[in-house]
């Protein structure tokens, strides 16, 4: 399968880049800094461009089987709108080019996941991440809900830097609690999965390591 990234060269896209190329996929690696893609491997072909690009996008996707989005930012940064206005522009160029299948990154406390908050969860994850961040990912949502493709939008708790544990939880009825913790390669590989197995198909499941 050939699949685009985006969001390439943070922590979860490098992850997925490395598991998908274990997997035998190729890859795409679209990025703003293509410096920061240290891979070698034959399989990554890296196209500079920006999210916001239209044109850049599309040349990403054409060819492509599928894309994953990890667009974010980081913690302690202001949110600003490429998040939402990215994936505007990755739903766009997906349709146009008839590549439907698509996993993307979001957060849990989006949607119906705040309500398996904890009441600790609920009164504090606003501040924590910041009203405007959880916002900013519910409009990203809702562009990728209201689109054609065949998407899943996998919501994990606090993101760590860690060796994945192999026991990740997803399901869309978890409850999550503030010390709940996802890591990054169990991230990445329930995005390859997803896209294998299509088994969250047009769903929001939370993920917990």
């Amino acid at each position: 399968m050939k699949i685009v990234v985006f969001g390439s060269t943070g922590g979860t896209g490098l992850q997925v880049i490395d598991q998908a190329l274990a997997r035998g996929h190729e890859v795409v690696a679209f990025a703003r800094n293509p410096a920061a893609i240290t891979q070698t491997h034959p399989g990554v072909q890296v196209v500079t461009g920006d999210v916001l690009d239209a044109e850049a996008v599309r040349r990403a996707v054409a060819g492509a089987d599928a894309a994953v989005s990890a667009l974010g930012v980081r913690l302690g940064q202001p949110p600003g709108t490429v998040r939402s206005e990215g994936t505007r522009q990755i739903v766009a160029a997906l349709t146009a080019a008839g590549v439907q299948r698509f996993v993307s990154v979001s957060t849990v406390g989006v949607g119906d996941s705040f309500a398996r908050l904890s009441w600790a969860g609920r009164l504090l994850l606003p501040r924590i991440i910041g009203a405007e961040r959880l916002l900013e990912a519910e409009k990203q949502e809702q562009l990728i809900r209201r689109s054609t493709l065949d998407w899943t939008i996998i919501r994990p708790a606090r993101l760590v830097d860690a060796p994945a544990t192999g026991a990740g939880q997803l399901d869309t009825s978890l409850r999550t609690g503030l010390s709940a913790k996802t890591t990054r390669a169990d991230l990445a590989k329930a995005l390859l999965d997803q896209l294998e197995n299509r088994r969250f198909l047009h769903a929001c499941p939370t993920l917990v390591s």
